[in-house]
């Protein structure tokens, strides 16, 4: 089942959602840890682990939303990445991306 660009998705619907970062010098998203925070209330976020993400290649990987669980309303994305950094005490430096993804979740009528 597919929507056309003018129609937005109702809440019960999953998606696919393709995290992809430009590499950080030689570094790819394979070479860090991250976690992907989606959400349309920030009091209901979905937290996914880089585990339970789909890797596509090294720098794509796919996540699955349930908007059952995220509720309707505009759906933003936070990726906060542990970058491997020789520059910093523990050896990593916190990125931290945050994505407007042009989603918007309905109710159903």
């Amino acid at each position: 089942m597919a929507s056309t660009i003018n129609e937005s998705p109702f809440i019960g619907t999953e998606l696919k959602l393709n995290i992809h970062i430009e590499p950080i010098g030689e570094t790819t998203m394979d070479d860090y840890d991250f976690e992907v925070e989606v959400y349309c209330s920030p009091k209901r976020p979905i937290i996914i682990p880089k585990a339970n993400a789909i890797r596509i290649d090294s720098d794509n990987y796919v996540v699955l939303v349930d908007t059952n669980v995220v509720g309707a309303g505009d759906l933003k994305c936070k990726v906060t990445a542990q970058v491997p950094d020789g520059d910093f005490p523990d050896l990593l430096r916190t990125e931290v991306v945050c994505i407007d993804t042009g989603i918007n979740i309905i109710k159903a009528i």
